[in-house]
């Protein structure tokens, strides 16, 4: 089967790993697969394009029988819609709006991108494909039955240039782009509380965005400056090692990869109570953090507690199973399948 990895983006994150990882896994299946971004690899990520450099990207030729789309966000449904050109498509998305936000437009034809999944939702030979069943009850509520595939971790990397930890303190490590979706502000509000005060801690948020101004601001006003460390884009296995457990405190997710991945390394994982996290951790008690974040604190004081890192590890490992990679191949395969049918 000859495959096109669409993927629509401006930038390099979860979504693109994922058609990386598949486009890896289909080639060593015997597939001819190739992956396709709007701007070359070999240079950094725009950030942004204008329309008329969407529609160039769209109406590129391209010989496929099959595309999967890998939607970031819900407003590149067109380009993928426009690039596939009526032949076999499947659509992921990678991650929705938080309930009660607000939709962005369509980055090809302008419309509300609720609007193009409404009336992308009849086209044939198309399966769609949530990370979650969360996000497939949502996008239900627009007409568009989804297919529930979770993500996998994709292959581990060793570190390059591990974090070097200070002694004698409970390493916690944070991997993501410094937006106010991962709500790396909420985990710093909640370890400044004065019960963590005197325990021997540090962490590590590994990543760049937009909001860094604003999270060192907020760190320096805590007074957390020597205890929390931002070292801008660093692999995730640098700052997984050594690290005792790894915090994932985001607002909104699809199905985040960095979880999976620290799942992977056997470094255990607290995590936000949100829809991906309830199911990524549906068979691993204890990973979760309460609903409300001003009970945080409490429930970080057994980061302390090495019993209860080693059943979290135990358990969350056992969840993950023994080739996630594969398991995902086969389910994605099955959707291959379905669109060219």
């Amino acid at each position: 089967m000859k495959l096109v990895q669409l993927v629509p983006s401006v930038d390099l994150g979860g979504a693109e790993a994922v058609a990386e990882m598949l486009d890896a896994l289909a080639s060593s299946h015997g597939h001819a697969s190739s992956i396709d971004l709007p701007f070359a690899r070999s240079l950094p990520p725009p950030r942004s394009l204008p329309t008329h450099r969407w529609l160039r990207w769209s109406l590129r030729p391209r010989v496929a029988e099959l595309f999967h789309a890998h939607l970031a966000w819900p407003d590149r449904l067109g380009a993928a819609l426009l690039a596939a050109r009526g032949r076999p498509l499947v659509v992921t998305f990678h991650l929705l709006p938080r309930e009660g936000a607000s939709w962005p437009r369509d980055r090809v034809t302008g419309l509300d991108a609720r609007t193009m999944i409404r009336l992308a939702a009849v086209r044939a030979h198309t399966v769609w494909i949530a990370l979650s069943h969360h996000d497939a009850a949502r996008l239900g509520e627009l007409g568009l039955r989804a297919r529930v595939i979770r993500n996998a971790p994709p292959p581990p990397r060793a570190a390059t240039q591990p974090f070097e930890w200070p002694d004698g303190v409970v390493a916690l490590a944070s991997v993501g782009r410094l937006d106010p979706q991962k709500g790396f502000d909420r985990m710093l509000r909640a370890l400044a509380h004065p019960s963590l005060s005197e325990r021997p801690w540090h962490w590590v948020i590994a990543g760049e965005g937009p909001a860094r101004a604003d999270l060192t601001a907020l760190r320096d006003s805590l007074g957390l400056r020597d205890r929390v460390s931002l070292p801008g884009l660093r692999p995730p296995m640098d700052v997984f090692t050594g690290a005792r457990w790894v915090l994932a405190p985001s607002r909104s997710e699809g199905m985040p990869l960095v979880p999976l991945e620290a799942m992977e390394a056997g470094v255990p994982v607290l995590a936000s109570d949100i829809g991906a996290h309830r199911e990524l951790f549906s068979e691993a008690s204890g990973s979760l953090l309460p609903e409300d974040d001003s009970r945080w604190p409490e429930a970080l004081g057994g980061l302390f507690d090495e019993g209860a890192r080693e059943a979290s590890r135990a358990a969350q490992r056992a969840a993950l199973g023994d080739d996630p990679r594969e398991g995902y191949w086969r389910q994605t395969l099955l959707c291959y399948d379905a669109a060219r049918t």
